[in-house]
């Protein structure tokens, strides 16, 4: 367990290292106090009970903070098709500034903090973040091309954890879609955090690609806060396959009437792997809408966990919030934990919510087996159709290609 005199001591060397914003440095002191008051998160704690985190963190008896000065990256990382680049190589931007017509990408240099009262993880991503990106884009201007986000871990990184913060900011009837991958170069023992502002304002459109994959070694912590004005629309693609443990976490404020957010995740996860989903959507005014939509196929001992909340404030009349997740469960050891919620204080809501788990149907593979094909290979075909519902949501044709593309790699492997 991650001994919190140790971590003292790593603080007052990293707010000398130069690693912090000298400007930054007391809304940083403030953050990792209320990490020691709060202390490491366990699952006695509701907002922790499914978590893997508590269990991950033993691991970090002694947590390294280091920079890796080397920016190289392969350009054989690069997706194949026209895009902006936003490299991050160990937490740190190395890819160049980017400022054209409608659209600014640079290092993150906003000095925002704010607390969640249960959420100390994110109080220790304030006190030890290094600048990730930021992305502006003007008001009336839509981006001609995709935005790429490469998140590289080498082999030559010599700590054990990587924390950075990121904003996004989308003006008035702005448009922007943007994909992000992970790229593990080797399976060291790393603890990661990602802290994601994202602000729309009205008519803006946001879309977020994440494809997260195959790691034996990583705990990862993702967090987004969206706050959405009106008519502004946000929706979010994440394929995670056999992460090795993983918390995604999503806090959307529809602030604004018309505003709407979609949250998609498929998971195809085997071996011990453990991913948590902790969705909240909050409505805040009327006319708003809202879906989430999980679907999980889990093998040998792994775990799934989704926390979906839908909230609605007593003015958000007209709410229309939908929410359901469901799991195929591929061996007598896999695991799908389902906390669905709904808070409403309003009267005139449409909001429903639905979870199920289950194997595939036998009458399924029956029929495909008296059509000549193999037992395993219609299971494949039952597993790809099952998740594939999601993927066919997404409409940029390149990016489908590349989720279908890693479904169909993992079937065949």
């Amino acid at each position: 367990m991650i001994d919190i005199e140790k971590l003292k001591n790593h603080f007052k060397d990293f707010k000398k290292s130069g690693l912090a914003n000298s400007q930054s440095i007391k809304n940083r002191t403030d953050a990792f106090e209320r990490f020691c008051q709060k202390g490491i998160p366990t699952l006695k704690q509701e907002h922790w009970k499914y978590s893997p985190l508590s269990k991950d963190l033993a691991q970090f008896e002694n947590l390294k903070f280091t920079v890796n000065q080397d920016k190289y990256f392969d350009a054989v990382n690069y997706e194949k098709f026209d895009h902006y680049q936003i490299v991050l190589k160990d937490g740190v931007l190395i890819s160049e500034n980017i400022k054209e017509n409608g659209l600014e990408i640079t290092q993150y240099k906003k000095d925002n903090f704010y607390e969640i009262e249960k959420n100390q993880i994110l109080d220790f991503n304030n006190a030890f973040f290094t600048s990730g990106y930021e992305i502006k884009v003007d008001k009336n201007y839509q981006v001609k091309k995709p935005i790429v986000i490469y998140n590289y871990f080498s082999k030559d990184f010599e700590g054990n954890n990587i924390n950075n913060k990121n904003f996004i900011f989308l003006d008035i009837n702005s448009k922007v879609e943007i994909f992000e991958k992970n790229i593990f170069d080797e399976e060291n023992l790393i603890f990661f955090t990602k802290n994601l502002d994202i602000e729309l304002k009205q008519d803006a459109s946001l879309i977020k690609y994440y494809l997260n994959s195959t790691n034996k070694n990583k705990t990862i912590y993702n967090f987004i806060r969206s706050k959405l004005e009106k008519n502004s629309q946000f929706e979010k693609f994440n394929f995670s396959h056999n992460v090795s443990s993983c918390r995604d976490e999503i806090i959307a404020d529809l602030n604004g009437e018309h505003a709407f957010v979609s949250l998609n995740n498929i998971q195809h996860l085997s071996q011990k792997c453990f991913h948590e989903i902790k969705w909240e959507i909050n409505h805040n005014e009327e006319n708003t809408k809202s879906s989430q939509f999980v679907k999980s196929a889990l093998h040998d001992d792994s775990v799934s966990a989704f926390q979906g909340k839908i909230f609605v404030e007593s003015k958000a009349q007209k709410t229309d919030g939908y929410q359901l997740s469901r799991a195929l469960l591929l061996s007598d050891q896999s695991k799908f934990l389902s906390k669905p919620e709904l808070e409403i204080y309003a009267d005139d809501v449409k909001c429903s919510h639905g979870s199920s788990s289950g194997s595939i149907d036998k009458d399924s593979i029956f029929y495909l087996r008296s059509r000549g094909i193999n037992e395993v290979d219609a299971k494949k075909m039952m597993i790809e159709g099952f998740l594939a519902e999601v993927i066919n949501k997404i409409k940029n044709e390149k990016i489908r290609s590349i989720f279908f593309n890693k479904l169909n790699e993992i079937n065949n492997s």
